[in-house]
């Protein structure tokens, strides 16, 4: 799974730094707001999305969502992101696109009775796929993605906030 991962960030690394192109220079960082259905809460975002050329871009993010206590269990799950976005649709203030990457995530459950404490932890590389849109505002671009996690961790994200250009 790590060489899958490694793999992912390789092949991101060598679009982002062989292509020479003025177009390259289109990046954005910004953050937000997601949603994790298989943990069932909120969480904070962060990110940053590089132009290769008119229709291909990569995007990296991290996502930790805010911890959660059930039945004497704390959870706290987090993720890391690296995705291309195919973008289909370019007018002068919307974007929308098709996403598809490596998704790396890490949960973690900790358990307090009696004085005493256990915790274990997992982590999973899976596959995303989803979509997006953004839209100009002018001072920066509100975006909107809903991706699905194909995995062990498997999950349906939605995330919204703001990407600022560079």
């Amino acid at each position: 799974m790590k060489k899958l991962l490694t793999l992912g960030c390789l092949i991101l690394g060598v679009l982002f730094f062989s292509n020479t192109n003025t177009y390259a220079q289109d990046f954005k960082a910004g953050g937000g707001l997601a949603y994790g259905t298989e943990i069932e809460s909120i969480g904070i975002q962060a990110g940053a999305v590089v132009g290769f050329n008119e229709s291909f871009r990569g995007a990296a993010d991290f996502v930790y969502f805010f911890g959660k206590e059930e039945n004497g269990v704390d959870t706290s799950w987090w993720e890391l992101n690296a995705n291309v976005h195919y973008v289909f649709l370019s007018e002068a203030t919307t974007t929308v696109y098709a996403l598809g990457g490596l998704n790396y995530a890490t949960v973690e459950a900790t358990v307090s009775s009696g004085g005493f404490t256990a915790s274990a932890s997992n982590s999973e590389v899976g596959l995303n796929l989803g979509g997006g849109a953004e839209f100009g505002l002018g001072f920066a671009d509100l975006y909107t993605e809903l991706k699905y996690v194909l995995g062990d961790a498997d999950q349906l994200g939605i995330s919204a906030g703001l990407r600022f250009g560079l």
